[in-house]
């Protein structure tokens, strides 16, 4: 066993794409990272543990739910006894896990990877939609991660680009405000392209504590898939414990 000296994270929205998602998880860099989220995964697919990479490689988070749009990979590299399942829900898994920082301290981290599905309308405020259900999970008296596709456009994440603006994201915003989280992807970073369109809608936001235990946030291109969204990593500086697997 060793210790990790980061804690790693890969998110990836891979538009309901199976053959996307499977040629994703056997990228021998994919397989490096500690947690890969997915979103807007292919709902349809009730066996993705069946995924020759995913087995070999990762522990799956999810919802049996058909209408399950999110999931996360735990790598097994990380030992089973330092990470349990809090949430797995249709739009919403959460895990926490065991790290300590720099001056070995212990620290529970608590990781959500959350969708909010498309809508046309900009009004929409909808009280039973994701972004109000976030309100009951979210807390600030913990550390956290929140990686995410809110499918949202704001000036706040998205600068001069942002033409439209959803009425939701002033309720995003409150609850953000409310749990103290901080925005760690750079704001303008372009998340997705589509129709010579650029916009900001893939997000990482965390805790303060959290924010001052980054080390990178930023886009991977070379992780591309040919899909219009592009890959998030996020590196913290927390150290896990690590086993050798079998080859």
């Amino acid at each position: 066993m060793t210790k990790q000296s980061f804690l790693r994270i890969l998110q990836y929205n891979i538009r309901k794409s199976l053959r996307i998602q499977e040629s994703f998880l056997i990228d021998r860099e994919v397989r490096e990272f500690d947690i890969v989220a997915i979103q807007k995964q292919d709902c349809n697919n009730n066996d993705l543990q069946s995924f020759s990479a995913a087995h070999n490689f990762f522990h799956l988070v999810k919802n049996s739910s058909s209408q399950s749009r999110t999931c996360i990979y735990v790598n097994k590299h990380l030992r089973l006894d330092q990470w349990i399942v809090e949430t797995a829900e249709s739009n919403i898994c959460s895990i926490r896990i065991l790290t300590c920082n720099t001056d070995n301290e212990t620290q529970m981290l608590r990781l959500l990877n959350v969708y909010n599905s498309c809508t046309l309308s900009t009004t929409f405020t909808e009280k039973s939609s994701i972004i109000s259900h976030l309100n009951e999970l979210l807390k600030n008296d913990c550390k956290q991660l929140i990686v995410e596709d809110f499918n949202l456009h704001h000036s706040h994440w998205e600068k001069r680009r942002c033409f439209t603006r959803h009425t939701m994201t002033d309720t995003l915003l409150n609850i953000i405000t409310n749990v103290r989280l901080k925005l760690l992807l750079k704001s303008g970073t372009i998340t997705r392209e589509a129709h010579n369109q650029f916009t900001t809608i893939d997000l990482v936001f965390s805790s303060e504590k959290i924010q001052f235990m980054t080390r990178k946030c930023k886009i991977r291109i070379d992780l591309h898939q040919r899909l219009n969204h592009l890959s998030i990593i996020t590196e913290l500086c927390l150290q896990t414990i690590s086993v050798q697997l079998s080859t």
